[in-house]
């Protein structure tokens, strides 16, 4: 995929993402949870359609079936393959649990059943469990997927794999700022009483994206050190290697330093602000990353001087 298409790509997540937590926050009726997506809209159309009659109630029982069933299609397809063993038993496992989701957000009445010591106000809490147990699952799934292709794909398959990767870290990234980040925004603006508490909040919700963007950054820079050294151009890929290493530098020192930057200046406007939350948390996982791939590029520059001094003493 081209550069500027992923861009643009990214730029649609992040929009309709962004969405979707506006529509949690302003129509908790139909979008209980970011997490019950897509079940609890696909569960209401299909009490809709249950609600028009017999008919209607056969069609959306048929309609239930056949998305629950759309998985073992493709365990059908490969259920003579050893290899794809785990990855059959987790699509079985999405087909099932796909079905109960479905049907228990067509039926809310029996969702709450299964939780007796729950009440109505529970109701969206009970969804986002149950559809997280679905997400679970999937995931699974993708993981195991993984592991087959790595397992079993030769060099220049790898290199592809890493790339697709690569790209759905930075998806991953999006997603992060604009679920994450987003709904502390909107929840922040919300209570907020003072224009300042407003400027407060979207500089929280800057510095809070901060490590996702960094790791956007960082990941699209690896996608290109990464096409220079299959390209076996040296000179590019120890450019984009140093380069790649000093923006790991800039982000790591950044990112430590936005936070400790936003916490003095929230006690030092204090006196303004209607409400004061210091944040120490550390996106470990993000850091860690940045840290790892900072690791890596600085091996490949050391690797490659290393190899022009071997050259000059020959």
């Amino acid at each position: 995929m081209k550069r500027k298409t992923f861009l643009i790509l990214m730029g649609v997540v992040f929009m309709a993402l962004m969405a979707l937590v506006l529509f949690v926050d302003s129509l908790p009726a139909f979008f209980s949870s970011v997490l019950a997506f897509p079940f609890e809209q696909i569960g209401a159309a299909l009490r809709a359609l249950a609600l028009t009659g017999n008919i209607g109630n056969g069609l959306a029982l048929a309609l239930c079936l056949a998305i629950s069933l759309l998985p073992v299609l493709s365990v059908l397809r490969h259920k003579s393959e050893k290899n794809y063993i785990g990855e059959n038993i987790a699509l079985c496992c999405i087909s099932i649990i796909v079905f109960i989701t479905l049907l228990s957000m067509a039926n809310t009445s029996k969702l709450l059943s299964a939780f007796p010591y729950l009440t109505m106000e529970s109701l969206p809490l009970v969804k986002a469990i149950v559809s997280g147990a679905v997400w679970s699952v999937i995931i699974l799934w993708i993981i195991l997927r993984l592991i087959r292709l790595f397992r079993s794909g030769n060099t220049n398959k790898l290199f592809r794999y890493l790339r697709i990767a690569l790209h759905a870290l930075c998806i991953f990234f999006v997603a992060a700022i604009a679920i994450s980040c987003g709904s502390a925004l909107l929840e922040g603006l919300s209570a907020s009483q003072k224009i300042i508490d407003h400027v407060m909040e979207v500089i929280r919700f800057i510095v809070s994206s901060l490590p996702s963007i960094f790791g956007i950054v960082i990941t699209l820079s690896l996608l290109t050190l990464l096409d220079a050294y299959i390209e076996r151009n040296e000179e590019n890929t120890v450019r984009y290697a140093d380069l790649l290493s000093k923006r790991c530098c800039v982000a790591l020192g950044v990112t430590a330093a936005s936070a400790s930057i936003f916490n003095v200046l929230q006690l030092l406007l204090s006196r303004f602000l209607s409400d004061i939350s210091v944040n120490v948390e550390i996106p470990v996982v993000i850091l860690t990353f940045i840290l790892l791939v900072l690791i890596l590029s600085r091996l490949i520059v050391e690797n490659r001087k290393l190899q022009n001094d071997n050259d000059l003493f020959i």
